[in-house]
């Protein structure tokens, strides 16, 4: 009994030494390193107290984790094939670890039945905007599996643009109308605030957007456009997500053939165009106020490509290293190394001819569901559940 109780009073002087010996860090610091972590160390964590729960679920210490962003990567949707994956170029650029590794298949989160195709909408602070088959659309975190099926839709038609509006701390889709020969220009606008559409109507606009998906960049969308009647003249069009309202822009001063070419580097609008036989030139838009302009900033020789796959480039990013992540052709992904003026090739389709829609996401905690007061789950991406899939460039 003896032995006992001396063990008991040991044990607990044991513990007060301990207490005393490990300080207890200020809820701030606290949040300031575990923001730091991936989302998956994170949907750990929660497990450890219920004050954890509530700091990793608390919609401020969210945002404060998305501006440190973390890990981006490259969703992939192949054309007809129903496949949708998740790319780490970081992974690829730097040779790290298995290449096989950097890229993964996900799951949709919902049954999809007859769909054979999911188009990419938009991709915002890690929810990405899908269009699956004609009618249904979901904003997905696939890092957290929450999504959410919007009320309804307007059917096929239109083009696209998804992003936040920070003043009403609101996440927009955009659906411009097509115009048909008239005037007035119609943009349905889906709140997820208040989870419903509404439409919006503009008068004395002549244009038509080429691109039926546009480019986000610092709170407005940007598509190419072009007069309907004079198709030889194209220029952009921009619509602020918060104050909802069309602006137009012109394009680089060069020879560019209608087709996708928008895209953003290093927090620029980027636009990249090669006509066949000649190098692909970059450009960046700098704005001045009101002024507008256009700056060229490299020109990256590229051999005899086909044409189809010049006339379908899309800046994606910057890698950490500097090179320049582009998609072409809906085929490939290359990084471009402006500095020496060449390219190499990533990822090639795995399934021959079949293309794919990217778009570059981050892993985030902004859930879909957040104005509904849901709470996220685990994330879905884990090591032994993944099936890892070929289509590295050799």
């Amino acid at each position: 009994m003896a032995t006992t109780s001396t063990t008991r009073r040991h044990a607990s002087k044991t513990e007060a030494t301990m207490s005393m010996a490990i300080p207890t860090l200020p809820q701030e610091i606290i949040a300031e390193i575990l923001s730091r972590l991936p989302v998956k160390s994170l949907g750990q964590f929660r497990c450890v107290s219920k004050q954890w729960l509530s700091l990793i679920s608390d919609t401020h210490f969210i945002k404060m984790h998305l501006k440190q962003r973390l890990s981006q990567k490259v969703f992939m949707s192949f054309w007809f094939r129903l496949k949708i994956r998740s790319l780490d170029f970081e992974a690829l650029v730097n040779h790290v670890g298995d290449e096989k590794s950097a890229i993964k298949n996900l799951q949709l989160p919902l049954e999809v039945g007859s769909i054979r195709r999911v188009k990419i909408l938009g991709s915002c602070d890690g929810l990405l905007c899908l269009r699956l088959g004609d009618n249904d659309v979901i904003i997905w975190n696939p890092c957290i599996r929450e999504y959410k099926k919007l009320q309804e839709f307007n059917g096929l038609g239109g083009s696209y643009g998804f992003g936040y509006d920070c003043e009403n701390d609101d996440y927009k889709l955009v659906k411009v109308i097509p115009r048909n020969g008239s005037d007035e220009i119609s943009v349905d606008v889906f709140s997820l605030k208040t989870n419903s559409w509404r439409r919006v109507c503009y008068g004395g606009y002549k244009f038509d957007l080429i691109d039926d998906v546009g480019t986000l960049l610092n709170g407005a969308v940007y598509w190419q456009a072009n007069r309907g009647d004079t198709k030889d003249t194209s220029f952009i069009v921009s619509f602020d997500i918060v104050n909802e309202k069309f602006s137009e822009l012109p394009i680089p001063d060069c020879k560019f053939v209608e087709g996708p070419m928008l895209g953003v580097l290093g927090g620029s609008l980027c636009a990249c165009r090669s006509e066949f036989g000649k190098d692909a030139e970059m450009w960046a838009m700098k704005e001045d106020g009101a002024k507008v302009s256009w700056i060229k900033f490299a020109t990256v020789r590229l051999g005899m490509e086909p044409e189809y796959i010049r006339e379908y480039s899309i800046p994606l990013c910057f890698a950490k290293n500097g090179e320049a992540l582009m998609l072409k052709g809906g085929l490939q992904l290359d990084a471009y190394n402006l500095k020496k003026n060449g390219y190499r090739r990533l990822f090639i389709s795995p399934d021959g001819d079949c293309e794919f829609d990217g778009a570059l996401y981050v892993e985030s905690l902004v859930s879909p569901n957040v104005y509904d007061g849901a709470h996220w789950q685990t994330p879905s991406i884990r090591e032994n559940d993944q099936e890892k899939i070929d289509g590295v460039a050799r």
